[in-house]
């Protein structure tokens, strides 16, 4: 199911076709380590799920088979969203990814036009909140490599949902390039969530939020690994014993 509407005529295949929730996708698909492709159909990421259907839900639960969900925002922006609601046989987890409020920065990213000065901020917010939430990355990791079907998101399933992709595809062996791929897919998501809004919400004066340049996500990755000397090596300092069961649960 896609949205009356839709921005998209054909969503690209990562995409999980949902009505309310926009950039619902599986991480799997991408080439790793040794020429092996990563696993379809057990690790997804999205968007949040506060304007979820109950037909949306069903598909997670019901035919994705996902067990564990996980959160990645502040308990505060479930009042602003909501959560996941409780299901039978969905295991909730809420793995908050500290960081200080982007808000809250003297240089604001909604006044940012520049496509440098974007590309600047995001990896700035990027690898700080890669160091002061390193916990909910590890955590994250720690679930997705116990075996079971999970997603993990935040409230556009860009920045903080972005991060746990780039660390967990990395250790697969996926090559940077394709790490920053599937974070700029967000721009499709992204599409088709300000459509949903204009129709339901009505169009604001200002359009807020920032792009997904493929650039950030690379800068980000070359800034972590001159900090740790790869994003492996980062997992690790973060506490993460599992990239081997990864691999062998992933990697096919």
């Amino acid at each position: 199911m896609v949205l009356e509407n839709d921005p998209l005529e054909t969503l690209p295949p990562q995409f999980v076709p949902t009505q309310n929730v926009f950039n619902l996708r599986d991480v799997g698909g991408w080439t790793g380590l040794g020429g092996k492709k990563v696993k379809t159909g057990q690790v997804f990421r999205s968007d949040n799920f506060g304007q979820a259907t109950e037909a949306d839900i069903d598909n997670v639960v019901n035919r994705l088979g996902v067990q564990h969900v996980i959160d990645l925002r502040r308990a505060e922006e479930w009042e602003e969203s909501g959560r996941f609601p409780e299901v039978d046989g969905v295991e909730f987890h809420h793995f908050e990814m500290l960081h200080i409020k982007w808000e809250h920065i003297g240089l604001r990213a909604n006044g940012l036009s520049d496509e440098a000065d974007v590309i600047r901020f995001l990896r700035h917010r990027y690898t700080g909140m890669m160091e002061s939430g390193y916990l909910s990355v590890r955590d994250s990791l720690e679930v997705i490599a116990a075996g079971e079907p999970v997603v993990f998101h935040c409230m556009a399933g860009k920045d903080r949902t972005g991060i746990v992709a780039a660390v967990l595809l990395s250790i697969l062996g996926v090559s940077d390039e394709d790490i920053a791929a599937d974070y700029a897919l967000t721009r499709h998501g992204s599409a088709r969530w300000r459509a949903w809004r204009d129709r339901h919400l009505g169009r604001p004066e200002v359009e807020g939020g920032l792009d997904v340049p493929i650039e950030a996500m690379l800068q980000t990755i070359d800034e972590i690994n001159a900090r740790f000397g790869s994003m492996e090596q980062y997992a690790e300092s973060t506490g993460f014993k599992g990239a081997d069961a990864l691999r062998d649960l992933l990697l096919e």
